[in-house]
């Protein structure tokens, strides 16, 4: 951490009276770095302006370099110390301060360790900008990188850090804490660092944020970090102001910043450069930096804006020390003072540092590394966030969330996901290539293409996430299991799952068998419905035989002639029962006596006729019988010919999986099936083989296998029940954001009919659509409980008619005539009839005539 050992932010146009005290100042700088050279000059800028009001301020200035030991810096103090300083300011690092501070404790030099003031704010401000940079491109672990050093420097900012970033709900994944390299010698250092980038596990975030860095450090850390790929895309490096301040220095060369820096965001403590003493301050240094140093344009940092005020800070504490030349006075004359600097109103605490409600006054730039130098992104100020212009900082207007576009490592413009190059293991081989084929170049014998369901979800998963992801499949060869526990490289709870993309159960598939045998026709009745149905047609003939016998000629003859005929009536019934009036006309040619018999009984030849009354009775209730079991025997044995029959699964018969190891044991611990009736079948064919040579009676497949295996093989089918499972996802490494993220958006697809689309796309069955076989075969056919009552009707009607037919048979001719007459009753039905068909005639002459003068009217 760079810092000065009095780095005030204080001016005060009083420091210029002509009676102020006089006082002897030293100034320890590292003038090998830009931020030494620019509080060099700005010190003696200060010093000078002083004294053209006064020539009370002596200054002294004592230079080192970068690589400078302990003990030199010490000397030289010591050297500062012997001219008569009463104060030093210390412009270098942490180490470089500490050394100082012990020296003026024991020599009473106002540089605590008691006597060291800080001119800096709470560490606050630099940990919450960091953190806010990280929340609004929505990373969620980052790695540390900081140089440790026995002082404290970072002790006190990196749990600030961690605060900051947990409240804007992310985290610290990995401290790469690398040694003060004051220590490290010029040979170690290359490997110092790729020791320590290497060690970072590889399925944690790959957001670096650099703490705290020497110029040194940078340059070797930057240089590894390149060689080891940790500058591609998906990468992200944030810097602060330790590293941002040295991008216009000598200490990082346009060269290396293009070679080693590309996309790298870092933040700078922001000057307010609006101001007209600034203004002036400004053109005075950089005509003074010229001069001294060869560099043109430079504009002047907080370190210099802290030197200059850290000078005046010292000259308005000894004019205020009157009698009193001790250094304690002057160490409370600056405690006690409340002055206005280069960067505003500046008091300090008993402490010796900037007071903790001074710092909303904290701001930063948000810079972007691009090409040979850098461009600004936006403005960052306490207690309001980001700005896009520096103008729009004090005036209210509204912050921004996102800074302006970033040129990323790798050279992409879409915010990374800051996890690197993900490696994502897919199974090499799967029993159903659907879900995840990998194809592989024949020449090469490299992955050629990966495809499948899965795959079309990841990719399409990735569509609608907020950042950028690169990825890399990598084939696996082993079981699920042993996959899954490669996620976190240590076993399976510590992976996080994702929602399921697919819903999953485990089901027993089973063969169906064609329900087609040579007795196939007679399964609509049972048996004893055939019975009752022959039984009834032979009494039925009988009966009509008897009734007809005497009236009718056809029934004269022989007894073979007599029996053909009746029996020749009654079977005609069934398969004319349907039959309709000939409405041409032929049959209506015959007597008008006739047309009713004809009408009713089309299965008769035209000379043909039922002659009794009695006979028409019984055929009237016949032909309705016949009607409703014809039609129950084709609807019955329609329902016969589509259905299939589940092929039977005895008691401790084998049974097949795919392999899984969570399938098996779910088999053995919850079905209670043997593991020696259990086999492992490895493709979809070997399952179809399997059935076939009776090596397996049943499978348990999970529900997607079971629709893809349907979608090629017709003659299966799912059977009882569906054991529920949670479903197909992805698996991460524990708490990883990325599951989070992955499930938020798989929740959207399926709201929005994404996932049932790619359903759809590789899978053409449903189990919903698959054949529902019925396995109860005495259900099949149709029973005596559901004809009874028709047999009981036909029977009960032919049974009377015949007994009343008997009855009036053994009557005298005119008692027989006086008994039952059916004349009026034949009267009455031609009446009805004539006028029933006469209607019908005229509705047709209607309908013809409009027809006609409908065809005279169209064009």
């Amino acid at each position: 951490m760079r810092a000065c050992l009095l780095s005030f932010l204080l001016f005060c146009s009083s420091l210029f009276c002509a009676k102020a005290a006089s006082v002897y100042i030293g100034a320890l700088v590292n003038t090998e770095s830009r931020v030494g050279r620019e509080k060099k000059v700005a010190i003696e800028i200060a010093a000078r302006h002083y004294n053209s009001s006064s020539s009370s301020l002596l200054l002294s200035v004592r230079e080192f370099s970068s690589s400078a030991d302990p003990l030199e810096i010490y000397t030289k103090a010591r050297d500062l110390m012997n001219w008569g300083a009463e104060a030093i300011i210390g412009a270098g690092t942490w180490p470089e301060v500490a050394i100082l501070a012990r020296l003026g404790s024991t020599a009473r030099i106002p540089t605590p360790m008691p006597f060291l003031v800080r001119m800096s704010y709470p560490n606050s401000g630099e940990p919450r900008c960091l953190s806010d940079v990280v929340r609004s491109y929505n990373w969620r672990r980052v790695i540390v990188v900081y140089e440790d050093d026995n002082y404290g420097s970072i002790s006190g900012v990196l749990p600030l850090l961690s605060d900051e970033l947990r409240a804007g709900g992310s985290r610290i994944d990995y401290h790469i804490a690398l040694p003060p390299w004051h220590t490290v010698s010029d040979d170690d250092a290359a490997d110092t660092v790729r020791r320590k980038l290497k060690h970072v596990p590889p399925q944690l975030s790959k957001v670096f944020i650099v703490l705290r860095s020497s110029p040194e450090l940078a340059v070797h850390l930057f240089k590894e970090a390149k060689l080891l790929g940790m500058m591609t895309k998906g990468h992200v490096w944030i810097v602060n102001d330790d590293i941002t301040a040295l991008l216009d220095s000598t200490d990082l060369s346009p060269s290396f910043i293009s070679s080693y820096m590309q996309g790298v965001v870092g933040i700078s403590a922001f000057v307010n450069t609006t101001t007209s003493f600034f203004r002036d301050f400004s053109s005075e240094f950089q005509q003074r930096f010229d001069q001294e140093y060869g560099t043109k344009g430079q504009q002047p940092g907080m370190h210099a804006v802290r030197a200059y005020d850290a000078v005046h800070a010292l000259a308005h504490a000894a004019a205020g020390r009157a009698e009193d030349r001790s250094s304690v006075a002057l160490l409370e004359g600056v405690l006690l003072g409340n002055i206005s600097g280069l960067s505003g109103s500046i008091s300090f605490t008993r402490e010796g540092g900037l007071p903790e409600e001074g710092r909303g006054n904290s701001a930063f730039r948000v810079i972007n590394v691009v090409g040979r130098s850098y461009r600004e992104l936006g403005f960052w100020s306490e207690r309001h966030g980001f700005f896009e212009e520096e103008t729009e900082m004090g005036h209210g207007r509204p912050v921004v969330d996102v800074l302006r576009p970033v040129f990323w490592p790798g050279g992409t413009g879409k915010t990374p996901g800051g996890w690197g190059m993900l490696r994502i293991g897919v199974p090499n081989h799967t029993t159903f290539n659907q879900f995840v084929k990998v194809e592989y170049n024949d020449s090469s014998g490299k992955v050629k293409e990966v495809t499948g369901f899965c795959i079309d979800v990841f990719r399409e998963i990735l569509k609608h996430l907020s950042y950028d992801l690169n990825y890399e499949f990598i084939p696996f060869r082993g079981s699920y299991d042993d996959l899954v526990n490669r996620v976190p490289l240590q076993r399976a709870v510590d992976v996080s799952f994702t929602e399921p993309i697919l819903s999953s159960g485990l089901a027993m598939m089973v063969p169906l068998r064609p329900n087609h045998t040579p007795w196939t026709l007679a399964k609509p009745f049972t048996a004893d419905v055939w019975f009752l149905i022959l039984a009834t047609l032979t009494y039925t003939a009988g009966v009509l035989w008897y009734l007809e016998r005497d009236s009718n000629p056809e029934f004269h003859g022989t007894w073979c002639v007599q029996l053909g005929a009746a029996l020749w009536l009654i079977f005609s019934t069934i398969f004319f029962a349907h039959g309709k009036p000939n409405r041409s006309g032929v049959d209506i040619a015959c007597h008008t006596s006739d047309l009713p018999d004809r009408l009713m009984f089309p299965f008769l030849n035209h000379e043909g006729r039922i002659h009794n009354y009695y006979t028409k009775t019984v055929m009237v209730v016949w032909l309705l019988v016949v009607f409703i079991l014809t039609s129950s025997f084709t609807a019955n044995l329609s329902s016969i010919l589509v259905t299939e029959k589940l092929g039977a699964v005895p008691p401790g018969s084998r049974v097949g999986y795919d392999g899984d190891a969570f399938v098996l044991k779910y088999l053995k611990d919850v079905l209670g099936y043997k593991e020696r009736n259990i086999e492992w079948i490895r493709s979809p064919e070997a399952y179809s083989e399997a059935f076939k040579s009776n090596k397996i009676s049943a499978a348990y497949l999970e529900t997607p296998y079971i629709r893809v295996f349907l979608s090629r093989y017709k003659d299966f089918t799912v059977s009882g029940e569906t054991h529920r499972l949670g479903g197909f996802g992805f698996v991460f490494p524990k708490d990883s954001p990325l599951a989070t993220d992955f499930s938020q958006v798989i929740l959207q697809l399926a709201e929005n009919g994404a996932l049932n689309n790619l359903e759809k796309k590789w899978f053409s069955v449903t189990l919903s659509s698959s054949p529902t076989p019925d396995n109860k075969r005495k259900k099949e056919s149709l029973s005596l409980d559901s004809f009874w009552a028709l047999f009981l009707l036909t029977g009960c009607t032919s049974t009377i008619i015949l007994l009343v037919f008997s009855a009036h048979s053994f009557l005298p001719t005119k008692a027989r005539a006086a008994a039952v007459s059916f004349e009026p009753l034949r009267q009455s039905f031609k009446k009805v009839w004539t006028a029933t068909a006469k209607l019908n005639e005229k509705r047709e002459s209607l309908k013809s005539s409009e027809q006609q003068g409908s065809g005279m009217n169209s064009p």
